[in-house]
């Protein structure tokens, strides 16, 4: 019955290292009353102990799961593997000390294996981090991205397909500030670089051009009272950012903005801000400011899954006067859909997206204004193989039409990669 426990709690385990909130499957709250209940009625079973465990990380009810290990802990305190799914669990709540006890015991007593033996020594090194204030994380990614374009009837350009390589870094360093409300800095960034298709809104006729965005911010994540909710804070950013469209065409900037993040409950997160560009930098653009805003929020229903609604918008302006904007709301809905032990956990999220947009046509003249509006929808799966790596497969399906008919277009969009993450 032990080997057996220790299987399930290295699978609950895996779950956490997605870096998000666990999903689970339609009907897991009703499995989590299930197991309670079988828990309750059979406390000292250890094997209704460890699905309780299980479907308790599923469910996001960490400190059940914890209880339930602690427990088993009590009756076989040299099962390394539990110690170091205990350790697990604390980490991700934040209590670090405890973690520490619980992987430094686990590495102790022996029992794990090779591979077991280096994630514990991984994740020792990311708690002493964290204890001593200083997380961070840098996760790369390489793959395939291919588009095929088809184009409306009339139009300058034919159909078009292509394949391209795929690359993306991105990372953040943490630092806590020691304060009672958990004020932290944190500096961040990402690159990004495969080619795209342009068209003469944005770049030159049928233009296949390497594409490069990159962005770096500072933040100051500052608590903030509150009273009767879960969480509130206030982030406040200095950013830059570029896009290089073609060699001809690069909008790049430095901007503030900020950000309030609101917990009513644990189960449900909302978010507002908004914030400034200046694009005095960039090339073959005319505007040369931005403002921008953003609202939405998420919400994790009983069985696990999240919904998420997000609008963004903006105004662009040259010499003080508006020149574009342009606005998009998305809708999102996934979690976790199979976990595999040994395998793989695959997490799956459908998102739509529709907006308008109304800007300078850059191929003709600022006298010129072009209007469209779209609507996307896309499919995102995430193969979590082990706690560094993951497998992706990302689909989307665009419609965009023109105020000039023959510039409308459809698009396909496939992207396959891999992510190795450092932390």
């Amino acid at each position: 019955m032990q080997s057996s426990f220790r299987t399930i709690v290295g699978c609950a385990a895996a779950l956490l290292c997605t870096g998000e909130l666990p999903a689970g499957a339609q009907g897991l709250f009703s499995a989590y009353e299930d197991a309670f209940s079988a828990r309750i009625a059979s406390p000292a079973d250890n094997g209704t102990l460890a699905q309780f465990v299980t479907v308790a990380v599923n469910a996001g009810q960490y400190d059940q799961a914890i209880s339930s290990i602690e427990q088993y802990l009590i009756k076989y305190p040299r099962d390394a593997r539990a110690r170091l799914a205990a350790s697990r669990l604390y980490y991700h709540v934040g209590s670090y000390e405890l973690a520490r006890r619980q992987v430094q015991y686990g590495m102790e007593v022996g029992g794990l294996t090779a591979s077991e033996q280096q994630e514990a020594v991984r994740l020792l090194a990311r708690i002493e981090r964290a204890l001593r204030g200083v997380t961070w994380e840098l996760a790369l990614t390489g793959g395939v991205f291919s588009a095929f374009t088809d184009f409306g009837p009339g139009g300058a350009q034919d159909d078009d397909s292509f394949v391209s390589p795929y690359g993306r870094a991105e990372g953040f360093v943490r630092w806590d500030l020691g304060t009672p409300s958990a004020d932290a800095l944190v500096l961040s960034g990402s690159l990004t670089a495969t080619q795209r298709f342009f068209t003469p809104d944005l770049s030159v006729p049928g233009g296949k051009e390497t594409f490069i965005h990159g962005n770096a911010a500072i933040t100051w994540d500052k608590g903030l009272p509150n009273s009767g909710i879960d969480s509130l804070r206030l982030l406040l950013s200095a950013f830059t950012v570029t896009d290089r469209f073609d060699s001809d065409i690069q909008e790049t900037g430095i901007g503030v903005s900020g950000r309030f993040l609101v917990r009513p409950t644990v189960e449900t997160t909302l978010f507002a801000g908004g914030g400034y560009i200046d694009l005095g930098a960039s090339q073959g653009i005319f505007a040369d400011s931005r403002l921008f805003y953003e609202a939405g929020g998420s919400y994790r229903f009983r069985n696990g899954q999240a919904l998420g609604l997000r609008f963004v918008g903006s105004n662009d302006f040259a010499s003080g006067s508006e020149i574009g904007r342009s606005y998009t709301g998305e809708v999102r809905y996934g979690g976790l859909l199979m976990n595999v032990p040994d395998l793989f956990a695959w997490s799956h999220q459908v998102a739509f997206s529709a907006g308008h947009s109304d800007a300078p046509d850059l191929s003709i003249g600022i006298g010129t204004s072009i209007k469209s509006d779209f609507w996307r929808i896309a499919s995102e799966s995430d193969f979590q193989l082990t706690e560094s790596q993951k497998i992706s497969v990302d689909l989307a399906y665009r419609e965009t039409n023109f105020d000039i008919a023959s510039r409308d277009r459809k698009s396909f969009e496939m992207l396959m990669s891999y992510t190795l993450t450092l932390n």
